[in-house]
């Protein structure tokens, strides 16, 4: 009996490739056409959203903390210039503030000599400090009014609190001046509550009254004022207040110390008195 032999190459059974095309065509056309008309395939197109998503947001890491880190940089870069602006703005405001807290104090101190200077009924030159000893031994400073000014030495010059010192010696543009608490300056004064008298004297760093009895009638907080005595000052100034007494029995006087009440070392502006002006 004859064997019966097929050879599926020369003689192929099914679909041929152009007929499985043109089915896959047909599926398609009427799939695109049940989805257009009917949305057929939506929840098959939800379905595969769901699956592919969390890939998607995978995929988005790296690209969103590139993004954040960028943004981070920018930001503090950013924060960081103005944070410099701000800092030179608040500087300049500063230096601002205080000069306008310098020009206020001198327009007080300014105003308060007008008014010294108008009540005291005393012919006075406005003057400004222009320099201060550097020698640790005298007590001294320079204004900016002289000979050419009319200043004359031994004219007495006063803020509007009390007696800074005495001219000493002029020249044309400039003057100096021995403050009260130089060693070598003695003030004529008078205790305002008792009508004392006493000579006041520097020491270096203060001043104090020397060579007053036991007896005498003094206490803490006392006024002083100048006397007039010897013509060298105009009476009535306020000089110093006594701030302590040293009447310990082993010394035959008492040794009082004051404080000045003119601001010395703080302020830029005095008036020089004419102790003895010229008749016009």
């Amino acid at each position: 009996m004859a064997e019966h032999h097929s050879n599926p190459a020369l003689f192929p059974h099914g679909l041929t490739p152009g007929a499985r095309l043109v089915i896959y065509l047909l599926a398609s056309i009427l799939l695109l056409t049940l989805d257009a008309r009917y949305h057929g395939l939506f929840w098959l197109r939800a379905a595969a959203n769901s699956l592919i998503y969390p890939l998607q947001a995978i995929e988005q890491i790296p690209v969103s903390a590139f993004g954040n880190m960028s943004a981070f940089f920018v930001k503090q870069g950013t924060l960081l210039t103005e944070n410099r602006q701000l800092r030179r703005q608040a500087v300049r405001w500063q230096l601002e503030s205080q000069q306008l807290r310098s020009l206020s104090a001198e327009n007080h101190h300014l105003r308060a000599l007008l008014d010294l200077r108008s009540k005291s009924g005393l012919t006075s030159h406005a003057a400004e400090i222009v320099g201060i000893s550097r020698n640790p031994y005298q007590a001294l400073i320079s204004l900016d009014r002289g000979s050419l000014s009319g200043i004359q030495p031994g004219s007495a010059v006063i803020d509007e609190t009390g007696l800074v010192g005495q001219i000493t010696s002029t020249y044309p543009l400039t003057s100096t001046v021995t403050l009260i608490t130089d060693k070598d300056q003695s003030v004529p004064v008078r205790v305002q509550r008792t009508g004392q008298n006493a000579i006041m004297f520097g020491t270096g760093q203060g001043v104090e009254l020397r060579y007053l009895p036991h007896s005498t009638d003094i206490r803490p907080g006392d006024l002083l004022v100048t006397s007039g005595l010897g013509g060298v000052f105009p009476a009535g100034l306020d000089v110093a207040r006594i701030t302590s007494i040293d009447n310990r029995s082993a010394r035959a006087f008492d040794i009082v110390s004051c404080q000045p009440l003119a601001a010395i070392d703080r302020e830029q502006q005095v008036l020089i008195v004419d102790t003895h002006p010229q008749p016009r």
